[in-house]
C-alpha cells in the first residue's frame, strides 16, 4: 500500500479536527452528582416526552421530538416503545429493552441498534453504551434530575473514534 503524500495527510487530519469540533462539546458538566440514584423503572415506565436537538458533524443543528411509552414486562424487563419526529423527515419507531444483571448493571437491546445494549448506573447517570448501522458506536449518558419528573439525556455518536454527532434532550414524564 502506498502512503499518502503529505500534503493530502495534512488535510485530512485538519479534516478530523474541524469535524471533532463541529459537533461541539457534550454538555455533561454539572448534571452529575450522587442523588437523586437512577431508577430505570421511574425514568422509563409510563409516558415520557423529549425534545432534543441533534447536531451530526457539517450538517445544522436540528430539532428532535420523541414521545415514549414503557412498561415493565412480566420477566423485569422494561420496555419503551418510542416515535421519533424531526422536521422534514418521515416519522420513525424504536423499542428499547433493559433489564437488570447485576446491581446497578443492564443489558438489553434497541431496535436501531446493531449489537447489544449494555447500561451501567453510577449516582444518578446511567450510561448506555451500544453499535449502531454504518459502524457507529454510541454513548449515551442519561441524568436523573432532583424533580424526580426530569432526565437531561446526553448522546455522542462515533465512527471510527472520530465524533461525528451529538444529541441533547430533555425528557420529561407525562404522568
Amino acid at each position: 500500500m502506498r502512503a499518502l503524500p503529505l500534503p493530502f495527510s495534512a488535510l485530512l487530519l485538519s479534516a478530523l479536527v474541524a469535524l471533532t469540533g463541529c459537533v461541539g462539546a457534550s454538555g455533561r458538566a454539572g448534571l452529575t452528582s450522587d442523588a437523586p440514584a437512577f431508577d430505570v423503572a421511574r425514568a422509563f415506565v409510563g409516558a415520557s416526552a423529549g425534545e432534543g436537538r441533534l447536531k451530526i458533524a457539517f450538517r445544522r443543528t436540528r430539532p428532535v421530538h420523541v414521545e415514549s411509552s414503557g412498561h415493565r414486562a412480566e420477566d423485569g424487563t422494561i420496555v419503551v416503545d418510542q416515535v421519533i419526529t424531526e422536521p422534514g423527515r418521515k416519522t420513525s419507531t424504536r423499542q428499547w429493552r433493559l433489564r437488570e444483571v447485576a446491581p446497578g448493571r443492564y443489558a438489553g437491546s434497541l431496535s436501531d441498534a446493531t449489537g447489544p445494549v449494555e447500561g451501567v448506573v453510577r449516582g444518578n447517570c446511567l450510561e448506555l453504551r451500544f453499535r449502531m448501522k454504518g459502524d457507529l458506536t454510541a454513548r449515551q449518558w442519561l441524568f436523573a434530575m432532583p424533580d424526580g419528573r426530569t432526565v437531561q439525556n446526553r448522546m455522542s455518536i462515533r465512527k471510527s473514534g472520530i465524533l461525528v454527532a451529538r444529541m441533547r434532550e430533555t425528557i420529561t414524564r407525562r404522568d
